[in-house]
């Protein structure tokens, strides 16, 4: 028999994936390894609150880990989910570079 409760996890991960400025912001995580979100609104040209509120909802779904430095929060993706969200990302470029070619 299934149970739906095992998905329960896998929700969340998918329902935090399903943005396209969260999957910016861990595609800038991977490429750079550890940003704040100030460094994140300056790359992204997207206003500070809107980066922190989609930060908070990778963290709290537990994709990120974050390290407190002064005033600042720094935030990086967690070992366990890099290959998820390489090969997430990877298929992201994949579909991009097949429009393109269209």
């Amino acid at each position: 028999q299934i149970n739906v409760e095992d998905y329960a996890t896998l929700e969340i991960i998918t329902k935090a994936l399903s943005n396209k400025i969260r999957l910016a912001i861990l595609d800038a995580l991977l490429k750079h390894g550890e940003l704040c979100a100030c460094e994140l609104e300056i790359a992204m040209g997207t206003p500070q609150p809107t980066i922190t509120l989609n930060l908070h909802r990778l963290y709290y779904a537990g994709l990120l880990k974050r390290r407190e430095e002064s005033k600042y929060t720094y935030y990086s993706v967690k070992d366990t989910y890099l290959p998820l969200i390489s090969c997430i990302l990877r298929m992201n470029e994949s579909q991009t570079k097949m429009v393109e070619k269209a």
